[in-house]
């Protein structure tokens, strides 16, 4: 970078950030309004204080696109009120360079705020959940208060309550033969161990069907066996750090663990559209991010370059809230009508992008 773009970087990220802080500061007090109205005996004040505090990474990865898009505007707009973009358009940079040497920055910020999003954020939002729920003395919630079920070649697998990421209740692995259950195996409790987990007060149930010959006839009896034991090892498609990931909102879990989740419920026969959809949209965020930077020079450089702050403010707040109730619209759509995610992801950054280019055009 030369002087001048490593000036209009430092003019973007100052008031990208000043907007960012900003953001934090109300989202955080409206968290901890909210946490003041769940205190209790067992859920203190500290509690709920870490509890918000441990929100903020994920609010600021969340709300960055829309506090870069207001920082942008703030920032280009105040540099073409006071004609400093007028003066660098006639030493020869034209518009395309100036976005180029804008882009550049962000491009540069994002990658550091993806980062931050990707090892940061999610850790900082099981924490925080399971902060609030010892707070609240309740369990882990998985798949509802049904618990949930597991798939595998030759087993199905229902869990009834998850007590902790190391402890789960109400086991029973029902054992298949194509499509015949050959056994029933009840625990009430499976402790994680080293890399299995540990099944205690267990109950067995084999069945089988046996031919035997009497009175010269080929007959088929059903044979039956119960017995019962104190412990039994045993190897399930889920770890602790998978039970750590399912308690958190898809829109938090790392690229890497959106995938694998995806190939989980995959392999398990189950819907897995939501999280694809979360995906694509962690994919897609760069284009969105693109086509509002793209959005901001047709607004400095056409008919509202002379507006105040507060109206450049106002203008960036109703992009931002009009491509997320967007994003949020077509996301859902392409979810309920079981249209393809990449579609529901990237369409409305696409859209955006569209926009911006032919505005983008029309600046002489």
């Amino acid at each position: 970078m030369n002087r001048i773009e490593r000036y209009l970087g430092a003019v973007v990220v100052s008031h990208s950030l000043l907007v960012l802080l900003v953001l934090l500061v109300i989202l955080g007090f409206g968290e901890f309004m909210m946490q003041l109205g769940r205190l209790s005996d067992t859920y203190s004040l500290s509690q709920g204080t870490l509890y918000s505090l441990l929100k903020m990474p994920v609010f600021g990865y969340e709300i960055f696109p829309v506090a870069l898009l207001i920082g942008t505007l703030i920032g280009l707009g105040g540099l073409a009120n006071h004609a400093e973009l007028t003066v660098l358009r006639v030493t020869g940079w034209s518009i395309g360079r100036l976005f180029w040497a804008v882009i550049k920055t962000v491009i540069l910020l994002w990658v550091v705020v993806a980062i931050f999003g990707e090892l940061v954020a999610p850790k900082s939002e099981a924490y925080a959940v399971k902060v609030r729920a010892e707070g609240l003395q309740k369990n882990i919630s998985v798949g509802g208060d049904a618990g949930f079920w597991m798939k595998e070649p030759n087993r199905l697998i229902s869990v009834q309550n998850v007590v902790s990421t190391r402890e789960m209740r109400g086991i029973t692995i029902y054992e298949l033969n194509g499509q015949s259950i050959t056994g029933v195996i009840q625990a009430k409790r499976a402790q994680y161990e080293g890399e299995q987990w540990k099944l205690t007060d267990l109950s067995s149930q084999k069945l089988a069907l046996e031919d035997q010959v009497r009175y010269g006839e080929a007959l088929r009896s059903l044979n039956w066996q119960v017995s019962k034991s104190a412990s039994l090892m045993a190897v399930f498609p889920v770890d602790p750090g998978l039970l750590e990931r399912l308690q958190i909102e898809s829109r938090y879990l790392r690229v890497d663990e959106l995938y694998r989740y995806i190939q989980f419920l995959q392999a398990n026969d189950l819907d897995a559209s939501v999280y694809q959809l979360e995906f694509w949209r962690k994919v897609a965020t760069p284009i969105s991010i693109l086509g509002m930077i793209a959005l901001v020079f047709p607004l400095i450089f056409g008919s509202q370059r002379q507006v105040s702050m507060g109206q450049r403010i106002f203008i960036g707040v109703l992009i931002g809230l009009g491509f997320h109730l967007l994003n949020q619209m077509l996301g859902n759509l392409s979810v309920v009508y079981q249209l393809p995610a990449i579609m529901g992801a990237f369409v409305p950054s696409l859209i955006l992008l569209a926009i911006a280019f032919v505005l983008f055009k029309r600046l002489r």
